[in-house]
C-alpha cells in the first residue's frame, strides 16, 4: 500500500480496481468513509482535506473539487437525470442520494441504464432504496428488477418504460423522500423520443447533464469523468454478472414455466421468432430469424417467483425440456432475453438478433 495526502481544496482521483483505506474519513460523491473498493474501469474523487492509502489502481490529483458546485440541488419527488453515455449520471445520482441521506432522507435509486447497469447484472432495470451513504450506487443491491433482456435497446423501448413505471410503483411503496432515476445515455433519434417517454411515464423532474437533452434544469458535466470505450464498457458488464451472477447446477422446468417467449420447434418472443438453421449468420425474414442452432443456447435468463426476481439462469437447450445452469431451483417463472453469456465464465457472446 503507498500513502497519499489530499490538501484542503484537491481532490484525489482513484481509478480502479483499488482498495482505500482513510485516516479518519474521506469525502466521495458527498459521503463520508473510512474505507471503500474502486472496481475496475471506474474513477471516484477523494475530496481533501484527505490522508488515504492504496492498494492497486491508479490515483491523479487535481488542484480544484472534482465535484461541480451546481451539483448541490435540494430535491425531492421523482428526479430523471439524463444524459449522454459517460456523462456522469451515475456520479450525480450517488452524489445526489449521499446529499440527502445525510440530512436524514430515505432515497431509492431506479438504475435504468441496462447496457452499464450499476444496480443488478445488464439487461435490467433494478431499484434499491437506502438511508445510508454509498461510496457509488453501484454498491446497492436490488431489491428487484424488472427484466428487459438486452443491452442495446433499440425495439425494446416498450420494455424499458414498462419497467421503470414497474420500479417506480414498487420504490414508492417504501415511502421515500427521493427517488432518483439513472435514465439510459441514448440521447439522439428514437433514444430521445424513449427519454421523453420515460419523464412522462414517471412525471418526473429532469435534470440534465452537461446539456438540454429534454426540457429541464441543466447541471455541468464532471471535469474529470471517465471515458470508456467499447471494450471497457464489455469488461463492466463481465465484472457486473461475475458480481451477481452464481450458477448452481442444471435444473429441467415445463414449459409453461417461459414467460415471455414459447418454444414451439423454435423461440418465440415478443421481438421475434428463432429457428435454428444450417446458416453461419442471423439471416432476418420478416419477424423471424433463422439462426445458427448455438445462438439458441447460453442465453440468459431471469428467474422470478411471485413476481420477484430471485435468481439468474443460462439456458443450455430448450427440447425436450428448457433446461438452464440455474442460481436456485426455488422459481415459478422464467424470463427470456437477447442476452447471451457463457455460463462457466459469465463473459458475453453474440446476443440473439
Amino acid at each position: 500500500m503507498f500513502t497519499i495526502d489530499v490538501p484542503p481544496g484537491n481532490a484525489a482521483l482513484v481509478k480502479g480496481p483499488a482498495e482505500v483505506l482513510c485516516a479518519g474519513k474521506c469525502a466521495v460523491f458527498g459521503g463520508q468513509f473510512e474505507s471503500f473498493t474502486v472496481p475496475p474501469h471506474k474513477r471516484y474523487p477523494v475530496e481533501g482535506p484527505a490522508t488515504l492509502k492504496l492498494r492497486g489502481g491508479e490515483v491523479a490529483l487535481v488542484a480544484e473539487s472534482a465535484i461541480p458546485p451546481d451539483w448541490a440541488l435540494e430535491a425531492g419527488g421523482v428526479v430523471a437525470l439524463v444524459g449522454p453515455t459517460d456523462a456522469g449520471k451515475s456520479s450525480l445520482a450517488t452524489y445526489l442520494l449521499n446529499m440527502h441521506v445525510a440530512r436524514g432522507k430515505r432515497v431509492c435509486v431506479i438504475d435504468a441504464d441496462v447496457g452499464q447497469s450499476d444496480i443488478g447484472p445488464p439487461g435490467f432495470v433494478a431499484y434499491s432504496c437506502t438511508s445510508a451513504q454509498v461510496p457509488h450506487i453501484s454498491e446497492l443491491s436490488p431489491l428487484n428488477a424488472y427484466y428487459v433482456g438486452a443491452v442495446n435497446l433499440q425495439g425494446l423501448e416498450d420494455l424499458l418504460v414498462a419497467g421503470v413505471v414497474w420500479a417506480l410503483k414498487e420504490a414508492m411503496s417504501t415511502y421515500p423522500h427521493l427517488v432518483l432515476i439513472n435514465t439510459p445515455g441514448w440521447t439522439t433519434g428514437r433514444g430521445l423520443q424513449l427519454l421523453k417517454a420515460l419523464a412522462d411515464a414517471t412525471a418526473a423532474e429532469v435534470v440534465n447533464i452537461g446539456e438540454r437533452v429534454l426540457p429541464g434544469a441543466v447541471v455541468s458535466r464532471p471535469k474529470y469523468a471517465l471515458p470508456r470505450g467499447p471494450q471497457e464498457r464489455k469488461e463492466l458488464r463481465v465484472y457486473s454478472y461475475r458480481r451477481h451472477v452464481s450458477l448452481r447446477g442444471k435444473v429441467a422446468v415445463e414449459l409453461d414455466k417461459l414467460r415471455n417467449c414459447t418454444w414451439d420447434k423454435g423461440l418465440a418472443c415478443l421481438w421475434g421468432r428463432y429457428v435454428a438453421t444450417d446458416v453461419e449468420e442471423p439471416e432476418k425474414k420478416g419477424r423471424e430469424y433463422a439462426v445458427p442452432p448455438h445462438y439458441l443456447r447460453h442465453i440468459f435468463a431471469a428467474l422470478y417467483k411471485g413476481k420477484r426476481l430471485v435468481g439468474y439462469g443460462v439456458v443450455e437447450k430448450f427440447e425436450p425440456k428448457p433446461t438452464l445452469y440455474a442460481s436456485t431451483e426455488d422459481f415459478d417463472e422464467v424470463w427470456i432475453g437477447k442476452i447471451r453469456i457463457d455460463p462457466h465464465t459469465l463473459e458475453e457472446l453474440d446476443p440473439l438478433p
